[in-house]
């Protein structure tokens, strides 16, 4: 596969795996076309470049000993720095040549997800108390895979007149599909907007209310491959948020890791709400893999923009501003 080069992507954190899953062995993952192994030790999970030195072998496919991973091939042994510690063939004693080395990656585990960046992160994984506090009862949904570019998965994000058809009776009725005058917030790390009412039919699991109810939205886009959203209804206060990031695997193919909390609906089993975002994002990877070009275009003369499509236009602006290649057109 294509190493993608793109110096904001590579600068990023990427959700790439869930914790849960990286146990005693190691895995092999994708991100921006590089080949990525993780695996834990005592100082927790490590990223390295899925590569031996030696003959090109992954070290994914080999094996965890101690605080080291180990190539399936040769047997050589690397920390989690990337440095090779062992020769099996080599005699003891004898000085390991500096070049027996691999790439490690800044690695981080935040919200029940893997975190990975390729290359300098500016900072730590951004902190969001309601997916980080477990009263909240913050739930991983996914991970799901999408031939299309990550791109494109988080402009859909960013629209709102598709919920009316392409999730009708679920988040949305085609009656109710005029939307309010929408204005976009711009500020150095992130676009948003807020006070969004929009009719949904059903209520959520928990909800004290027996037919549908209009919730208040507020969404934001914090990274070009990362968002989050809050749906409130106002008569209660009820609040279900979404944290929605992709990994991009390749230019036209990606993963979503979403996350969901809530402020109610304790009683009710968890997995209703998991079922009911992975109906939901099913709905829409179907649409966003049908869509021409594959790529984002960033032209704003390209595609025909609306009015309603403000949040859209603004995010592609946004990404073109950035210096956003992979993923845009």
């Amino acid at each position: 596969m294509e190493r993608l080069l793109d110096p904001v992507l590579e600068n990023d954190w990427h959700a790439v795996y869930l914790s849960s899953e990286l146990k005693e062995k190691p895995i092999g993952v994708t991100l921006l076309g590089e080949r990525v192994v993780l695996f834990r030790n005592s100082r927790g999970v490590q990223a390295l470049r899925d590569l031996c030195i030696h003959r090109g072998a992954m070290l994914s496919r080999g094996w965890v000993k101690g605080d080291e991973i180990v190539c399936p091939y040769h047997g050589w042994r690397y920390d989690g720095g990337g440095q090779c510690v062992c020769i099996p063939a080599q005699p003891a004693g004898e000085r390991i040549p500096p070049r027996a080395k691999t790439t490690a990656y800044a690695c981080e585990e935040k919200y029940g997800f893997v975190w990975v960046c390729l290359g300098e992160p500016a900072g730590g994984v951004p902190h969001f108390e309601e997916f980080a506090d477990s009263a909240f009862r913050p739930l991983p949904c996914g991970p799901y895979k999408v031939k299309a570019a990550g791109t494109r998965v988080i402009e859909n994000f960013t629209d709102f007149a598709h919920l009316m058809f392409v999730h009708q009776d679920l988040l949305g009725h085609p009656d109710y599909a005029e939307l309010p005058d929408i204005q976009v917030i711009k500020e150095k790390n992130r676009i948003y907007i807020e006070n969004i009412p929009i009719f949904q039919p059903v209520a959520h699991s928990g909800s004290d209310k027996k037919e549908g109810t209009t919730y208040v939205y507020r969404k934001e886009v914090f990274r070009p491959l990362s968002a989050r959203l809050s749906k409130t209804d106002p008569g209660n206060g009820q609040t279900l948020w979404i944290l929605l990031t992709v990994a991009p695997v390749a230019e036209d193919e990606c993963l979503v890791f979403m996350m969901v909390s809530r402020n109610y609906g304790f009683d009710v089993d968890d997995a209703n709400f998991i079922r009911f975002q992975d109906i939901v994002f099913d709905q829409d990877a179907q649409v966003i893999e049908s869509q021409k070009p594959e790529l984002l275009p960033l032209d704003l003369q390209a595609e025909l923009n609306h009015r309603v499509d403000i949040f859209s236009v603004a995010y592609r602006r946004w990404l073109k501003e950035l210096g956003v290649t992979v993923g845009t057109v």
